[in-house]
């Protein structure tokens, strides 16, 4: 069967879990293309892309804040192409499938892991046979929600092929580094599920990926990591697991292998707080890391305890951040604003938290309630009469929004400002701050530019930003030392 799969909002990331369908789908024979919609011209480009392809079935991966665009995309589909059978998949549609299939765009819903089920779901659909007995989907009959048995979870992650990355448009497969990963880049994934129960996360998280922890062995995931150098002279990665050095044995070999064959990319990671281990990091830094996104959350112990129940003192944040700095590892802060029941003294804890454990940079969201999460039952009252709530659009990390929040809109507002504009990643007076401080930051910068310039897909306006940005940064950043007489602090005096 001809299949076309539609991610929408491709702007910088690789749909990885699209594509690892997508790569199943191909190897057992059927025509595959993948496509990214982007919002401003999805109903041309998209419409085109049908034309030309024909396809006889199109898949769309849908999570919660694209919701609403996944139907008006499915409609326009239907309208046009009615006989194409239109399949949704990925965290929005397993969580709610009958949110998604009520509109009747959507003709299908896959529940949780893709690969196995788009495989026995094609099959079904060109032998025209029933859908009650294939795992792992829903459907609506006669206005019914039919929802199968659900589908045995892979237990052999090892056993999926390794992502066929020319499924992507070539601009994808050879995408600008993301800051500071040098040029070209790729996304990688080694885990399914979590070991931990962060309240805006589980247990929604579970019925995507089943409560087991799995992960491909290191041996397989270095394999993939030399053939992306090889075949498309990949220089940085993106690991994009929730928690990569929970399992600090599998972190040690994968390490070893990336040494022993010299294999010379630079990769950065998410980890929590509470697994970050001096011995262990320094091996990671010797085997490429260039960089740790750390998730403190909030300054509030209470907060990140009680409501976001992550587990961790402050003791491990600080003393995570500190073992970072030690080694000359950079490493990214992330936190959340607007928690349920989060008060103006919580959020100066957070800024204080800042300002004591000094990330290289930052990425600031409001704290979000999405479907199938324990804050989203726990606060679904207080939600359906709140206005940031109204659409799926709302449902996203970078839109404002706040439940049960006793601090001012304006607040909060002024308040994520204020940290990205000292700490972010656009921040130039940041970029500039640690270009003149820190050895280990001007190194990862001039292998990035000398990749910006001189990699098989050059991109040299990238180069002259990073340097109009230090420039215009060290003025401030000047300025700024001569005033506290410091370096350049989150001055909580700044923020009445």
């Amino acid at each position: 069967m001809r299949v076309l799969l539609v991610y929408l909002e491709l702007l910088k990331n690789e749909p990885i879990g699209l594509m690892y369908i997508g790569t199943v789908l191909k190897k057992a024979g059927h025509s595959v293309k993948i496509i990214g919609i982007e919002k401003r011209n999805y109903e041309r480009v998209l419409l085109k892309q049908v034309l030309i392809f024909n396809p006889d079935v199109v898949g769309l991966s849908i999570v919660t804040p694209l919701a609403g665009e996944a139907q008006r995309l499915a409609k326009l589909i239907k309208d046009n192409y009615p006989a194409i059978c239109l399949i949704a998949g990925g965290p929005h549609p397993t969580l709610l499938p009958y949110e998604t299939l009520k509109e009747k765009n959507i003709d299908i819903c896959v529940i949780g892991e893709g690969e196995l089920t788009a495989l026995d779901l094609l099959e079904s659909l060109s032998q025209k046979r029933p859908l009650d007995k294939i795992q792992g989907i829903a459907f609506l009959r006669a206005g019914n929600l039919i929802v199968t048995d659900p589908r045995e979870y892979i237990k052999d992650l090892d056993s999926l092929p390794f992502v066929d990355r020319e499924l992507m448009p070539e601009r994808t497969i050879y995408g600008r580094a993301g800051y500071p990963l040098e040029n070209p880049c790729a996304f990688l994934m080694t885990i399914r599920g979590c070991p931990y129960e962060c309240s805006f996360c589980k247990p929604g998280l579970d019925k995507i990926f089943g409560s087991r922890v799995r992960r491909r062995s290191p041996a397989n995931v270095a394999q993939e990591i030399m053939e992306l150098k090889r075949k498309y002279g990949i220089r940085g990665l993106w690991i994009n697991d929730d928690t990569f050095t929970f399992d600090a044995a599998w972190v040690d070999k994968f390490c070893d292998l990336i040494i022993k064959n010299k294999v010379g990319i630079s990769w950065y990671i998410n980890a929590r707080v509470n697994n970050v281990d001096e011995g262990l990091f320094i091996k990671m830094r010797d085997a490429g890391c260039i960089s740790v996104v750390l998730t403190p959350e909030t300054g509030s112990e209470r907060i990140r305890n009680l409501v976001l129940n992550k587990q961790i003192t402050d003791k491990d944040v600080e003393e995570a951040f500190k073992i970072c700095h030690k080694i000359g590892l950079p490493v990214q802060a992330n936190i959340m604003l607007g928690s349920p029941t989060e008060t103006e003294e919580d959020l100066k804890l957070s800024l204080e938290l800042v300002r004591n454990i000094q990330p290289c940079y930052m990425n600031v969201s409001y704290t979000t309630a999405l479907p199938g999460t324990y804050l989203y039952e726990q606060y679904l009252s207080e939600m359906s009469s709140s206005q940031y709530y109204k659409e799926y659009e709302n449902y996203d990390f970078g839109s404002f929004k706040k439940i049960a929040s006793q601090i001012p809109d304006n607040q909060l507002k002024k308040a994520r400002r204020f940290i990205e504009s000292k700490y972010g990643k656009n921040s130039f007076v940041n970029r500039a701050r640690h270009f003149l401080l820190y050895p280990e930051f001007r190194m990862i910068l001039f292998k990035r530019w000398r990749t910006l310039i001189f990699s098989r897909h050059p991109k040299p306006k990238h180069f002259i930003y990073d340097i109009v940005a230090i420039l215009i940064g060290s003025f401030e950043y000047i300025w700024a030392k001569k005033i506290y007489k410091t370096d350049y602090y989150c001055d909580l005096r700044m923020f009445p």
